[in-house]
């Protein structure tokens, strides 16, 4: 009878651990397939009226900016800031970038206004707020900026319409440290 008893409760504890282990295993799963391997870009922006926002990005393959390395997202439009997320493919790395509002169509759009910008790879992040936009982003000649309500106006300049931030210099230093320091 305490063999059977001892047996029990060996098969027991085996049983238990297995399962233990099973679930710990699946936790371990879950976690990893949370964390990505995407560039994220993240747009904290207030705009008025639907439009679409594109990064369109180089990666070392490409010299210029091409419609085959971009990101789409149609934005639904809102009297609230809003954050628009871009996750870049999976596995690949910018070297550059910039920052399309609207598809070249001139839509009659409201100012906009940019709160930030995040950058996001693995565990790092590189924000860049309101007041240090223009350090690292330029906006072309179809944008102009109000200093006192901190939005852009979008225009067509004789006939033509595209409107983009481009990065300055300033941000090339970013982008690598925030690759290098994962």
């Amino acid at each position: 009878m305490k063999k059977l008893l001892f047996i029990s409760m060996i098969a027991f504890l085996v049983v238990s651990c297995g399962n233990k282990s099973e679930n710990d295993m699946k936790e371990t799963e879950e976690i990893a397939e949370e964390k990505t391997t995407t560039f994220d870009i993240t747009v904290d922006i207030k705009i008025k009226k639907d439009d679409d926002l594109i990064i369109y990005y180089k990666d070392g393959s490409n010299e210029w900016i091409v419609e085959e390395k971009a990101v789409w997202n149609t934005v639904k439009g809102s009297g609230d800031f809003q954050k628009i997320v871009f996750k870049l493919p999976e596995d690949v790395i910018p070297n550059d970038f910039r920052i399309d509002i609207g598809r070249n169509e001139y839509k009659g759009q409201d100012p906009i206004e940019i709160r930030s910008i995040s950058l996001n790879y693995l565990d790092n992040s590189f924000v860049v707020t309101q007041e240090m936009f223009a350090t690292f982003f330029r906006p072309n000649q179809f944008l102009r900026y109000d200093d006192v309500t901190k939005q852009y106006s979008l225009n067509k300049v004789e006939e033509n319409y595209d409107p983009y931030f481009e990065v300055t210099p300033s941000m090339y230093p970013q982008l690598t440290k925030l690759v290098l320091n994962n």
